[in-house]
């Protein structure tokens, strides 16, 4: 049963992965939904863990894309480098696919960003003179509560980036992923700073 049972998973973690490499996509709980109805599978316990669907998705966009995708990675965070340094005032903490290492050329740069009212993001865009889009999303917390958060989006240098305003009194209060509950992971600026140190340096063609 319990072999049974890995078996399915990986099969769903590797449909996952083919769903968000066909679609272009760093949807990951909507690639995870879809590729477990396709095996008739609806009990959460049965669903894969994020750590396998993005070993999966690595193994595919490796075998796909080969050096493109270490280019693509860095470029991103080199982007994210810029914005969290731009933003630092908000102690900001980069979050999603561009941290995990599973993003491509359409991903999003997605950054917790902690204020203590969203307009203060606000303020900070008018200052740079960036235009954004306003949304909302829920999320549940590590203290069992669920939030409305605002959020903003803009794109500089054909990068999306997607601010998610988070209350600045309580840090340790932290959303949790949607794929396995667990509090979302991230990298802070020094963090971030020492996972640019560990990419290799583009081959130069000549």
């Amino acid at each position: 049963m319990r072999s049974s049972k890995r078996e399915l998973q990986r099969r769903i973690a590797y449909e996952a992965a083919r769903i968000l490499t066909e679609l272009r996509s760093d949807n990951v709980t909507h690639a995870c939904q879809k590729a477990a109805a396709k095996y008739g599978v609806t009990r959460r316990q049965m669903m894969p863990n994020r750590e396998e669907v993005e070993q999966a998705l690595r193994e595919q966009q490796r075998l796909l894309r080969g050096e493109q995708q270490s280019d693509v990675m860095q470029n991103l965070r080199l982007s994210a480098l810029t914005a969290m340094q731009a933003l630092q005032q908000f102690q900001p903490i980069l979050v999603g696919s561009v941290f995990h290492g599973t993003a491509d050329s359409n991903s999003q740069v997605k950054l917790h960003l902690f204020a203590n009212t969203p307009e203060e993001i606000l303020f900070a865009l008018s200052d740079m003179h960036i235009p954004w889009q306003e949304k909302q999303q829920t999320a549940l917390f590590s203290d069992g509560s669920r939030d409305t958060l605002p959020s903003f989006l803009f794109s500089a240098d054909g990068v999306v980036f997607e601010l998610i305003v988070l209350p600045a009194g309580n840090r340790h209060k932290r959303p949790l992923d949607p794929i396995d509950s667990l509090p979302m992971q991230g990298a802070n600026l020094k963090q971030l700073k020492r996972l640019l140190d560990l990419q290799p340096e583009p081959t130069d063609p000549g």
